[in-house]
């Protein structure tokens, strides 16, 4: 299993709009709410438009990871964004693996991880290993 998480705190809220509508026909949607009680039922899933306009830079549920392995998760990237009218509420997209390169180069990503960037997925496991993060 292995995650890099990347800092996308710089992009602003049409940027991070930008990224969403250039790459959602490239992947796929899921949701996250937080249920309260039973009185409090989740919010059925929302448009793309809708998402687009709840976009806001500076949401602390907005995070970029890299995943690989990752328990119950497809490889590939996951581009979390929180919702600013609907704050228990995340949409993820999800996208293949073969972005991860452009994505980074396009926003001027910057792994949260040292030098990731400079290395294979290969020699990213392999580090992981030595280090004992995988166990």
């Amino acid at each position: 299993m292995a995650e890099v998480f990347y800092d996308m705190s710089h992009l602003t809220t049409n940027e991070l709009r930008e990224l969403f509508i250039s790459y959602r026909k490239l992947g796929w949607i899921d949701y996250e709410y937080d249920v309260l009680d039973e009185d409090n039922p989740p919010v059925q899933p929302l448009s793309d438009a809708e998402i687009i306009l709840n976009i806001q830079a500076g949401d602390e549920k907005n995070y970029f990871v890299f995943m690989l392995d990752h328990e119950d998760e497809k490889d590939g990237v996951m581009i979390g964004f929180g919702l600013n009218y609907h704050e228990d509420f995340s949409a993820y997209l999800h996208l293949p693996p073969n972005y991860l390169k452009e994505l980074i180069e396009k926003y001027a990503l910057v792994s949260k991880a040292t030098n990731v960037e400079n290395m294979t997925v290969e020699q990213y496991l392999i580090g992981l290993a030595k280090s004992g993060a995988m166990n």
